[in-house]
């Protein structure tokens, strides 16, 4: 675990209005471990009273000081970010690919991978540098007892994910700034890789919190999707407050 419980500030949670103490199990971990949660509804009371929800998926990370900082990436149309992304790397980065691109920050031009997370449309970023994929790679050589090769290498290196022979059955690899190592190697090949990367959450039941993966309330998830991609409403205008009400207390992340 990358976080301890005590790093969970009650305060920032009640502030969005969920209790630490009755998290799911799963969520819960996916926080400590600095991984990106399933989307959870928070609720904000506006100052006329009226209580408005969004969807947003959370995660905690590292200030420069060390500290724990809850970030939040609300559900949005189209990518948002602060970046000067070409149309070329907006449609990949739409499409579920991982990208690199030179930013220049200050007097210093950082390597990044780029990666949009599927339902949020939120740009997750990575310093090619402290991802270590190469460590990753040597890691998975020992543990599946495997070699890849160059050409494989460099793929990975790029953000392509590859497709392995291991034994009898077929493991794909690659970079998923999803996780907190920045790489994923699951049993499965292609397809299987990209089936993953494009699971979406249903909702488990009407102001519950977590969206979560059933056939049963497939209805109840699309209609709130829906309401999030139609023309903008008074409803969600009002989520947009709610936004810039919760950065007092919550970094959302660009």
């Amino acid at each position: 675990m990358l976080f301890n419980e005590r790093e969970l500030s009650k305060k920032d949670f009640e502030r969005i209005d969920i209790d630490v103490r009755s998290m799911p199990k799963e969520i819960k971990e996916k926080l400590l471990n600095g991984e990106l949660t399933p989307l959870l509804e928070i609720r904000d009371q506006m100052d006329n009273g009226v209580i408005a929800t969004m969807p947003v998926k959370l995660r905690l990370q590292r200030s420069e000081d060390g500290k724990a900082v809850l970030k939040a990436y609300p559900v949005s149309k189209d990518i948002v970010s602060d970046l000067k992304l070409n149309d070329g790397e907006r449609q990949r980065l739409q499409a579920g690919e991982v990208i690199t691109k030179n930013i220049r920050e200050g007097n210093r031009t950082r390597t990044m991978y780029l990666q949009a997370d599927q339902e949020t449309k939120a740009l997750l970023k990575r310093d090619v540098k402290t991802a270590e994929i190469d460590k990753r790679m040597d890691e998975l050589e020992h543990v599946k007892h495997i070699t890849l090769g160059q050409n494989q290498r460099q793929a990975i290196r790029e953000g392509k994910p590859v497709e392995l022979e291991v034994g009898d059955t077929k493991v794909t690899v690659g970079v998923d700034l999803r996780q907190n190592s920045g790489f994923k190697a699951i049993d499965g090949d292609m397809s299987e890789w990209k089936r993953q990367q494009e699971i979406k959450w249903d909702m488990a039941n009407p102001g519950a919190m977590g969206y979560w993966q059933t056939d049963e309330n497939r209805w109840e998830y699309k209609q709130t999707q829906e309401k999030y991609k139609a023309p903008e409403t008074k409803k969600e205008t009002q989520s947009k407050t709610v936004k810039e009400e919760a950065r007092q207390t919550i970094h959302f992340g660009m």
